[in-house]
């Protein structure tokens, strides 16, 4: 995303080309803030990757990407929607433009040694990280899910999360999406496999399970972390009416996992 530095990123003002004319930079701030946000906002997620991401230090690529249903269907090169350009203006528009690029949007990561430049990491407000999930969190038996969850599963979450915060000091939302594994579903943990159970007894439940194997290590972890399962993508049901292969209804809806994790927060 830009060249590494060990300066942090300070603003500074710029002087006018044409001292006698009428400058972007004559627009009250806030204006200019509008701008930014219109130009450099991105509908989706801005994914982080490497060709090569086990080098020491990754050269990183970036494209746009659909993210919790917004965004293109296809990933999009970055420089097709962001105006980079305009963050070469000059110094004090590279500092403005920088705190919505970096702050506004969310980034979606894999690796936590995202070469950023340190001068930006502290911008960095969203991400979502992706990361395969233990195998054995996937299975029915709700006594070895637990051991799993906790041995496992949530220790891998603490210690990415550590790094993350480590790396980026000022994020307020880190979202770890869970991957189904079996294709063609969502996947429905088994605490909450209970039969005949409303909406709201199947979040309050998994909320007090999920309060006992989700140890928070400080605040700022509980306050910015959420964990959310991705849902498979049902296929348009109009494109298989008719056929036998039409998709049924789920029975359970994937955001009650989400839902019941913010709840177990606020349990404490």
């Amino acid at each position: 995303m830009a060249t590494k530095s060990t300066t942090e990123l300070a603003w500074t003002q710029s002087s006018r080309a044409v001292p006698s004319g009428i400058s972007f930079l004559d627009l009250p701030r806030e204006l200019r803030d509008l701008v930014y946000e219109h130009a450099l906002g991105v509908s989706g997620a801005i994914f982080i990757y490497s060709l090569n991401p086990y080098a020491f230090q990754p050269s990183v690529r970036a494209k746009i990407v659909r993210n919790k249903e917004k965004g293109p269907p296809e990933p999009q090169q970055i420089g097709t929607t962001i105006p980079i350009a305009l963050l070469r203006t000059c110094r004090q528009v590279h500092t403005e433009c920088s705190t919505v690029l970096y702050g506004h949007n969310v980034y979606r990561l894999y690796m936590s040694n995202a070469a950023f430049a340190p001068r930006y990491l502290p911008l960095v407000r969203h991400i979502t990280f992706e990361m395969d999930a233990d195998h054995r969190i996937y299975g029915d038996d709700l006594d070895t899910v637990s051991y799993w969850w906790r041995r496992r599963f949530w220790a891998q979450i603490m210690e990415k999360s550590n790094a993350l915060l480590q790396m980026f000091p000022n994020l307020e939302t880190l979202t770890f999406p869970i991957k189904s594994h079996l294709y063609g579903q969502t996947w429905r943990p088994a605490f909450f496999l209970s039969e005949q159970k409303t909406r709201e007894q199947r979040i309050s439940l998994a909320a007090s399970w999920m309060r006992l194997r989700c140890p928070f290590e400080n605040q700022q972890l509980r306050d910015c972390l959420h964990l959310e399962i991705m849902p498979f993508a049902v296929p348009n049901r109009e494109d298989y009416e008719g056929s036998q292969f039409l998709p049924e209804d789920e029975d359970w809806d994937h955001s009650e996992f989400a839902e019941a994790f913010e709840r177990m927060k606020m349990l404490g």
